[in-house]
């Protein structure tokens, strides 16, 4: 199932259902250290933006959209999106996630 959304900049993004699986993933890369009860290092945030963008972008208004051999765009898809599309499509993509049915 996927669904689409308009971003601030007016690109539309298809997002698909993810898997359990996948979710997990995502969610499992982030690694935060704590040191005496407090934050001291938070690591993977970009290694876990990219993986939310590559298991949950379906299509939309890309030039050329691509996937490779597991199904997921391509770099060149993902290059497409400025820093704040890809800040706010990483918050789509987890909100339709934790939508349930």
């Amino acid at each position: 199932m996927k669904k689409t959304v308009e971003l601030s900049t007016k690109k539309k993004v298809d997002i698909r259902e993810m898997s359990i699986d996948e979710v997990d993933f995502c969610q499992d890369l982030i690694v935060t250290d704590i040191v005496d009860g407090k934050v001291t290092n938070v690591r993977n945030m970009a290694k876990a933006r990219t993986a939310w963008l590559r298991r949950g972008i379906e299509g939309g208004d890309f030039k050329a959209y691509k996937k490779d051999s597991d199904g997921y765009p391509v770099d060149a898809v993902l290059k497409q999106l400025t820093e704040e599309e890809k800040n706010e499509l990483y918050t789509l993509i987890q909100d339709y996630q934790n939508m349930g049915e």
